[in-house]
Protein backbone atom coordinates (compact mmCIF):
# COMPACT_ATOMS: atom_id res chain seq x y z
CA UNK A 1 0.00 0.00 0.00
CA UNK A 2 1.50 3.36 -1.00
CA UNK A 3 1.80 6.20 1.46
CA UNK A 4 -1.15 8.21 0.07
CA UNK A 5 -3.53 5.25 0.37
CA UNK A 6 -2.26 4.50 3.86
CA UNK A 7 -2.91 8.10 4.84
CA UNK A 8 -6.45 7.95 3.40
CA UNK A 9 -7.25 4.77 5.34
CA UNK A 10 -5.81 6.27 8.50
CA UNK A 11 -7.89 9.41 8.05
CA UNK A 12 -11.06 7.38 7.49
CA UNK A 13 -10.42 5.26 10.57
CA UNK A 14 -9.77 8.36 12.64
CA UNK A 15 -13.03 9.94 11.43
CA UNK A 16 -15.01 6.80 12.25
CA UNK A 17 -13.46 6.46 15.67
CA UNK A 18 -14.18 10.11 16.37
CA UNK A 19 -17.85 9.71 15.41
CA UNK A 20 -18.12 6.62 17.59
CA UNK A 21 -16.50 8.42 20.48
CA UNK A 22 -19.00 11.28 20.21
CA UNK A 23 -21.93 8.85 20.24
CA UNK A 24 -20.44 6.83 23.10
CA UNK A 25 -19.87 9.85 25.35
CA UNK A 26 -23.30 11.51 24.94
CA UNK A 27 -24.60 12.68 27.29
CA UNK A 28 -21.61 14.09 29.17
CA UNK A 29 -23.61 16.31 31.51
CA UNK A 30 -27.18 16.94 32.69
CA UNK A 31 -30.18 16.83 30.35
CA UNK A 32 -32.78 19.57 30.80
CA UNK A 33 -36.46 18.78 30.21
CA UNK A 34 -38.52 21.94 29.78
CA UNK A 35 -42.16 21.58 30.82
CA UNK A 36 -44.27 24.42 29.37
CA UNK A 37 -46.73 24.30 32.26
CA UNK A 38 -46.64 25.09 35.97
CA UNK A 39 -45.15 22.77 38.57
CA UNK A 40 -47.59 20.30 40.11
CA UNK A 41 -49.81 19.83 37.05
CA UNK A 42 -50.25 16.51 35.28
CA UNK A 43 -47.66 17.20 32.57
CA UNK A 44 -45.11 18.24 35.19
CA UNK A 45 -45.76 15.15 37.32
CA UNK A 46 -45.33 12.85 34.30
CA UNK A 47 -42.14 14.65 33.27
CA UNK A 48 -40.55 14.28 36.70
CA UNK A 49 -41.33 10.58 36.84
CA UNK A 50 -39.90 10.09 33.35
CA UNK A 51 -36.83 12.17 34.22
CA UNK A 52 -35.94 9.88 37.13
CA UNK A 53 -36.29 6.76 34.96
CA UNK A 54 -34.45 8.33 32.01
CA UNK A 55 -31.47 9.22 34.19
CA UNK A 56 -30.96 5.53 34.93
CA UNK A 57 -31.56 4.48 31.32
CA UNK A 58 -29.20 6.98 29.65
CA UNK A 59 -25.51 6.25 29.07
CA UNK A 60 -23.34 7.70 31.85
CA UNK A 61 -26.47 8.09 34.06
CA UNK A 62 -26.57 11.91 33.88
CA UNK A 63 -28.90 14.04 35.94
CA UNK A 64 -32.15 14.74 34.09
CA UNK A 65 -33.58 18.01 35.38
CA UNK A 66 -37.12 19.32 34.89
CA UNK A 67 -37.45 23.07 34.38
CA UNK A 68 -40.91 24.66 34.32
CA UNK A 69 -41.53 27.47 31.82
CA UNK A 70 -45.28 28.13 32.01
CA UNK A 71 -47.26 30.77 30.16
CA UNK A 72 -48.76 31.48 26.79
CA UNK A 73 -50.76 28.23 26.89
CA UNK A 74 -47.51 26.30 26.58
CA UNK A 75 -45.87 28.43 23.91
CA UNK A 76 -43.32 30.15 26.19
CA UNK A 77 -41.66 26.86 27.05
CA UNK A 78 -41.62 25.71 23.44
CA UNK A 79 -40.12 29.03 22.34
CA UNK A 80 -37.34 28.51 24.86
CA UNK A 81 -36.52 25.08 23.44
CA UNK A 82 -36.83 26.16 19.80
CA UNK A 83 -34.10 28.73 20.53
CA UNK A 84 -31.89 26.32 22.51
CA UNK A 85 -28.66 24.78 21.26
CA UNK A 86 -29.45 21.76 19.07
CA UNK A 87 -27.14 19.45 20.98
CA UNK A 88 -29.57 17.09 22.70
CA UNK A 89 -29.14 18.60 26.13
CA UNK A 90 -32.37 20.66 26.10
CA UNK A 91 -35.67 18.98 25.19
CA UNK A 92 -39.32 19.71 25.90
CA UNK A 93 -42.11 17.49 27.23
CA UNK A 94 -45.42 18.87 26.04
CA UNK A 95 -49.01 18.17 25.17
CA UNK A 96 -50.14 18.41 21.55
CA UNK A 97 -51.78 21.84 21.42
CA UNK A 98 -48.69 24.08 21.68
CA UNK A 99 -46.95 22.29 18.79
CA UNK A 100 -49.73 20.85 16.60
CA UNK A 101 -52.39 23.56 16.84
CA UNK A 102 -51.33 26.95 18.16
CA UNK A 103 -48.66 27.67 15.51
CA UNK A 104 -51.39 27.34 12.85
CA UNK A 105 -52.92 30.60 14.08
CA UNK A 106 -49.67 32.40 13.17
CA UNK A 107 -49.21 33.93 16.60
CA UNK A 108 -46.24 31.88 17.87
CA UNK A 109 -42.57 32.72 17.21
CA UNK A 110 -42.02 29.12 16.10
CA UNK A 111 -43.50 26.53 13.77
CA UNK A 112 -43.43 22.76 13.85
CA UNK A 113 -40.35 22.91 11.58
CA UNK A 114 -38.35 24.43 14.46
CA UNK A 115 -38.42 21.09 16.29
CA UNK A 116 -37.12 17.57 15.81
CA UNK A 117 -39.68 14.89 16.80
CA UNK A 118 -38.19 12.82 19.59
CA UNK A 119 -40.84 10.50 21.03
CA UNK A 120 -44.56 10.23 21.61
CA UNK A 121 -45.22 9.02 25.14
CA UNK A 122 -48.98 8.70 25.64
CA UNK A 123 -52.41 9.45 24.26
CA UNK A 124 -54.79 11.67 26.23
CA UNK A 125 -58.25 10.15 25.78
CA UNK A 126 -61.21 12.48 25.33
CA UNK A 127 -64.84 11.72 24.59
CA UNK A 128 -68.05 13.33 23.51
CA UNK A 129 -70.14 13.07 26.67
CA UNK A 130 -73.62 13.61 28.06
CA UNK A 131 -74.96 13.67 31.59
CA UNK A 132 -75.34 10.27 33.22
CA UNK A 133 -79.16 10.68 33.25
CA UNK A 134 -79.45 11.75 29.59
CA UNK A 135 -81.72 9.74 27.29
CA UNK A 136 -78.97 9.92 24.69
CA UNK A 137 -77.10 6.64 25.08
CA UNK A 138 -75.26 6.33 21.77
CA UNK A 139 -74.13 8.16 18.65
CA UNK A 140 -77.32 7.01 16.89
CA UNK A 141 -79.39 8.57 19.68
CA UNK A 142 -77.44 11.83 19.31
CA UNK A 143 -78.04 11.89 15.55
CA UNK A 144 -81.76 11.22 16.01
CA UNK A 145 -82.15 13.97 18.65
CA UNK A 146 -80.06 16.54 16.78
CA UNK A 147 -81.85 15.83 13.50
CA UNK A 148 -85.23 16.36 15.14
CA UNK A 149 -83.99 19.52 16.88
CA UNK A 150 -81.51 21.24 14.51
CA UNK A 151 -78.99 23.45 16.32
CA UNK A 152 -80.62 22.89 19.72
CA UNK A 153 -78.02 20.49 21.11
CA UNK A 154 -75.51 22.53 23.12
CA UNK A 155 -72.08 21.31 24.08
CA UNK A 156 -69.04 22.70 25.84
CA UNK A 157 -65.38 22.04 25.18
CA UNK A 158 -62.25 22.61 27.22
CA UNK A 159 -60.00 25.34 25.90
CA UNK A 160 -62.64 27.52 24.27
CA UNK A 161 -63.12 28.49 20.63
CA UNK A 162 -60.56 27.02 18.26
CA UNK A 163 -59.18 24.54 20.79
CA UNK A 164 -58.45 20.95 19.87
CA UNK A 165 -61.59 19.70 21.60
CA UNK A 166 -63.71 22.30 19.77
CA UNK A 167 -62.17 21.40 16.40
CA UNK A 168 -62.75 17.65 16.69
CA UNK A 169 -66.30 18.19 17.97
CA UNK A 170 -67.16 20.24 14.89
CA UNK A 171 -65.46 17.62 12.73
CA UNK A 172 -67.63 15.01 14.48
CA UNK A 173 -70.84 16.98 13.86
CA UNK A 174 -69.95 17.52 10.19
CA UNK A 175 -69.26 13.82 9.72
CA UNK A 176 -72.65 12.96 11.24
CA UNK A 177 -74.47 15.65 9.26
CA UNK A 178 -75.91 17.33 12.35
CA UNK A 179 -75.85 20.84 13.80
CA UNK A 180 -74.73 21.48 17.38
CA UNK A 181 -74.14 24.75 19.21
CA UNK A 182 -70.75 25.23 20.84
CA UNK A 183 -70.49 26.97 24.23
CA UNK A 184 -66.83 27.78 24.96
CA UNK A 185 -65.41 27.23 28.44
CA UNK A 186 -61.90 27.63 29.84
CA UNK A 187 -61.01 24.63 31.97
CA UNK A 188 -62.58 21.36 32.94
CA UNK A 189 -64.19 22.35 36.26
CA UNK A 190 -66.62 25.00 34.93
CA UNK A 191 -67.43 22.87 31.91
CA UNK A 192 -68.31 19.87 34.09
CA UNK A 193 -70.36 22.09 36.38
CA UNK A 194 -72.33 23.38 33.36
CA UNK A 195 -73.15 19.82 32.31
CA UNK A 196 -74.19 18.86 35.84
CA UNK A 197 -76.35 21.98 36.11
CA UNK A 198 -78.06 21.48 32.76
CA UNK A 199 -76.61 24.61 31.13
CA UNK A 200 -75.25 22.43 28.32
CA UNK A 201 -76.32 19.01 27.04
CA UNK A 202 -72.90 17.63 26.18
CA UNK A 203 -69.16 18.10 26.65
CA UNK A 204 -65.95 17.18 24.91
CA UNK A 205 -63.47 16.18 27.60
CA UNK A 206 -62.06 13.27 29.57
CA UNK A 207 -65.10 11.59 31.21
CA UNK A 208 -65.10 10.98 34.96
CA UNK A 209 -67.04 7.75 35.46
CA UNK A 210 -63.83 6.08 36.69
CA UNK A 211 -63.91 8.43 39.69
CA UNK A 212 -67.64 8.03 40.34
CA UNK A 213 -68.63 11.11 38.32
CA UNK A 214 -71.62 11.63 36.07
CA UNK A 215 -69.95 12.67 32.81
CA UNK A 216 -70.89 9.71 30.60
CA UNK A 217 -69.15 9.19 27.24
CA UNK A 218 -71.01 8.06 24.14
CA UNK A 219 -67.92 7.92 21.89
CA UNK A 220 -64.20 8.57 22.24
CA UNK A 221 -62.92 10.97 19.59
CA UNK A 222 -59.30 9.93 20.22
CA UNK A 223 -57.38 6.90 18.93
CA UNK A 224 -57.52 5.15 22.31
CA UNK A 225 -59.92 4.93 25.24
CA UNK A 226 -58.85 5.07 28.91
CA UNK A 227 -57.57 1.85 30.43
CA UNK A 228 -60.22 1.76 33.18
CA UNK A 229 -62.65 -1.12 32.51
CA UNK A 230 -65.66 1.16 33.03
CA UNK A 231 -64.99 2.45 29.49
CA UNK A 232 -64.40 -0.93 27.85
CA UNK A 233 -67.72 -0.88 25.96
CA UNK A 234 -67.56 2.74 24.82
CA UNK A 235 -66.55 2.84 21.12
CA UNK A 236 -64.01 5.09 19.50
CA UNK A 237 -64.97 7.09 16.43
CA UNK A 238 -62.56 4.98 14.39
CA UNK A 239 -64.32 1.80 15.46
CA UNK A 240 -67.62 3.32 14.31
CA UNK A 241 -66.16 4.46 10.99
CA UNK A 242 -66.65 8.15 11.80
CA UNK A 243 -63.88 10.33 10.28
CA UNK A 244 -63.37 12.53 13.34
CA UNK A 245 -60.30 11.72 15.43
CA UNK A 246 -58.10 13.99 17.53
CA UNK A 247 -54.63 12.84 18.49
CA UNK A 248 -54.09 14.52 21.85
CA UNK A 249 -50.65 13.32 22.88
CA UNK A 250 -47.86 13.90 25.35
CA UNK A 251 -44.47 13.89 23.69
CA UNK A 252 -40.85 14.95 23.68
CA UNK A 253 -39.37 17.34 21.11
CA UNK A 254 -35.84 18.60 20.57
CA UNK A 255 -34.62 21.69 18.72
CA UNK A 256 -34.45 21.23 14.95
CA UNK A 257 -30.99 20.19 13.85
CA UNK A 258 -30.29 17.97 16.86
CA UNK A 259 -28.01 15.16 15.58
CA UNK A 260 -29.88 11.96 14.71
CA UNK A 261 -27.60 9.78 16.84
CA UNK A 262 -28.39 11.87 19.90
CA UNK A 263 -32.11 11.71 19.17
CA UNK A 264 -31.73 7.94 19.03
CA UNK A 265 -29.94 7.82 22.40
CA UNK A 266 -32.65 9.97 23.99
CA UNK A 267 -35.61 8.16 22.41
CA UNK A 268 -34.20 4.78 23.45
CA UNK A 269 -33.90 6.04 27.03
CA UNK A 270 -37.49 7.31 26.90
CA UNK A 271 -38.71 3.91 25.66
CA UNK A 272 -36.82 2.22 28.50
CA UNK A 273 -38.21 4.70 31.04
CA UNK A 274 -41.74 3.83 29.93
CA UNK A 275 -41.09 0.24 31.04
CA UNK A 276 -40.42 1.39 34.59
CA UNK A 277 -43.23 0.08 36.87
CA UNK A 278 -43.55 3.39 38.69
CA UNK A 279 -43.92 5.31 35.45
CA UNK A 280 -46.44 2.81 34.12
CA UNK A 281 -48.51 3.00 37.32
CA UNK A 282 -48.58 6.80 37.10
CA UNK A 283 -49.94 6.80 33.55
CA UNK A 284 -52.39 3.98 34.26
CA UNK A 285 -53.79 5.76 37.32
CA UNK A 286 -54.29 8.88 35.20
CA UNK A 287 -55.99 6.81 32.47
CA UNK A 288 -53.47 8.03 29.88
CA UNK A 289 -52.58 4.98 27.76
CA UNK A 290 -48.85 4.76 27.07
CA UNK A 291 -48.33 4.83 23.30
CA UNK A 292 -44.63 5.09 22.51
CA UNK A 293 -43.46 6.15 19.06
CA UNK A 294 -39.84 6.91 18.18
CA UNK A 295 -38.54 9.86 16.15
CA UNK A 296 -39.63 8.63 12.71
CA UNK A 297 -43.04 7.27 13.71
CA UNK A 298 -43.79 10.27 15.92
CA UNK A 299 -42.72 12.59 13.12
CA UNK A 300 -45.39 11.01 10.92
CA UNK A 301 -48.01 11.33 13.69
CA UNK A 302 -47.11 14.98 14.17
CA UNK A 303 -47.27 15.72 10.44
CA UNK A 304 -50.69 14.08 10.12
CA UNK A 305 -52.04 15.84 13.23
CA UNK A 306 -50.94 19.27 12.03
CA UNK A 307 -52.41 18.64 8.56
CA UNK A 308 -55.74 17.52 10.04
CA UNK A 309 -55.91 20.54 12.36
CA UNK A 310 -55.07 22.92 9.51
CA UNK A 311 -57.75 21.46 7.25
CA UNK A 312 -60.43 21.70 9.94
CA UNK A 313 -59.48 25.25 10.94
CA UNK A 314 -59.75 26.28 7.29
CA UNK A 315 -63.15 24.58 6.99
CA UNK A 316 -64.37 26.36 10.13
CA UNK A 317 -63.09 29.70 8.86
CA UNK A 318 -60.81 30.20 11.86
CA UNK A 319 -57.68 30.65 9.72
CA UNK A 320 -57.06 31.64 6.11
CA UNK A 321 -54.80 30.12 3.48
Amino acid sequence: MNSSKALSWASALLALSGTSAIADTFPEHAIEIVVPYAAGGATDVFARSLARAMSVALPNTPDVVVVNAPGGAGTIGLTQVANAEADGYTIVFTTSSPIALQPLYGRTPFTVEDFAPLAQVSVIPAAFNVHMDSDIRSVDDLVAWATANPGAFTYASTGGNGSGTHIVSEQFAAALGIQMRHIPFEGTAPLTAALMGGQVMGTMQMPDMHTGGEVRPIVFLTPMRPSDPVYADIPTSTELGIPAVANFFTAFLAPAGTPADRLEVLSTAIATALEDPGVQDLFENANYPISYAGPEAFGQILTETVASNRAELLRMGLISQ
